[in-house]
């Protein structure tokens, strides 16, 4: 358990600190006034340095920071945030998720220098859907996928790649079926059925797989990096519509408690694959912080949006404060039943193992 603490508070803090250089940084270019930069949260352990009047602290949770700019929701001292205009508080505000979007592309790319592990065989198909594509198409349970277009296929991925690249086009697939090869045209669907994937076919590697370290030079890391961003990001997305499509439920999302445990777990199995959790944790807080909450920079961003739509009129600084510490309540409310559920998880599978 104490590794895990210690892998959470490593991870989370740099995912954070990223972030809120982010905002740091744009505030002091558009002349807003810094009053704090803050290594862990408060209370106050020391204070590190003071530089052109904003103080560098060190503070006793070590877990993320935060930056304190002047007047946040009082816009009476000119150099204060909210004495800004619309646009330079958006931008200030956006500057530390976009922060994370660059944390995480970098991290991919150290992922694909590194060296990833990866699973190499032949792509067998498990099964068919009905009405897909891949059905029309004539492919059976146990043909062996070998190309697409002519490009060979050395493991899942790289055939859901390739298909997912391929989306609303024609594509050549060539299959080794009972020793005989087999040449199939088919189209991998836009906006395919819930369940299914793009052609509507299950695989798997046959038996005989191997495992290969994969590695890449930095300048072709750097590029799979930033598209493993986009990658993830509208994956992730995806996942958070279908969510609230269907409904919440606090047993199906990992809150603090599941991310210390899922760190820890990661950790053992080597710098690489912390490093892509990291990458992920990152591009999480990306979405998850632009959603329009209040108390969040998407709900500071909602607000600033309402002043457009009310004529550039403000609204009051004890009403934007009281309405950003009510939504602080609410996410501290939403953290703990997210929690209580964690635990509930990790004891009763604690309890089920043999």
């Amino acid at each position: 358990m104490l590794l895990s603490l210690i892998v959470f508070a490593f991870v989370f803090s740099l995912v954070i600190l990223v972030h809120e250089v982010g905002h740091y940084a744009l505030a002091r270019r558009h002349d807003i006034k810094v009053l704090e930069f803050g290594i862990g949260y408060p209370p106050r352990l020391r204070t590190l340095a003071v530089r052109n009047d904003v103080e560098y602290t060190l503070n006793a949770l070590p877990i993320g920071g935060f930056v304190r700019m002047l007047g946040e929701e009082d816009p009476s001292d000119p150099h204060s945030f909210a004495a800004q205009s619309a646009g330079v508080r958006i931008n200030t505000l956006l500057a530390g998720s976009v922060m994370n979007l660059i944390l995480a592309a970098a991290l991919f790319a150290g992922v694909f220098m590194l060296g990833e592990q990866i699973v190499v065989g032949k792509v067998v198909v498990d099964s068919v859907a009905d009405n897909s594509p891949a059905e029309r198409a004539g492919l059976l349970p146990g043909d062996v996928v070998t190309f697409v277009q002519e490009q060979p296929i050395q493991d899942t991925m790289q055939l859901v790649e390739r298909l997912r690249a391929a989306v609303g086009q024609d594509v050549r697939l060539t299959l080794l079926r009972d020793g005989a090869q087999v040449v199939v045209y088919l189209t991998p669907r836009v906006r395919p059925p819930p369940g299914e994937g793009a052609v509507g076919i299950v695989i798997s590697l046959a038996e005989g797989f191997e495992v290969r370290t994969l590695r890449h030079p930095i300048w072709e890391a750097i590029p799979l990096g930033i598209r493993e961003v986009w990658s993830v990001l509208g994956d992730t997305i995806a996942g958070f519509l279908h969510m609230f499509r269907v409904g919440l439920s606090a047993s199906g999302i990992v809150g603090p408690v599941g991310i210390v445990q899922l760190g820890g777990a990661v950790a053992q199995t080597g710098l690489v694959n912390l490093m892509r959790f990291a990458a992920l944790l990152s591009v999480n807080l990306f979405i998850v912080n632009l959603l329009p909450i209040p108390a969040l920079d998407g709900g500071r961003i909602a607000m600033i949006l309402l002043e457009k739509v009310r004529g550039g009129r403000r609204f009051a600084p004890e009403q934007e404060g009281l309405v950003h510490f009510i939504g602080m309540l609410l996410l501290l409310a939403f953290t703990a039943v997210v929690s209580y559920y964690d635990l509930v998880r990790i004891f009763s599978s604690g309890s089920a193992a043999p």
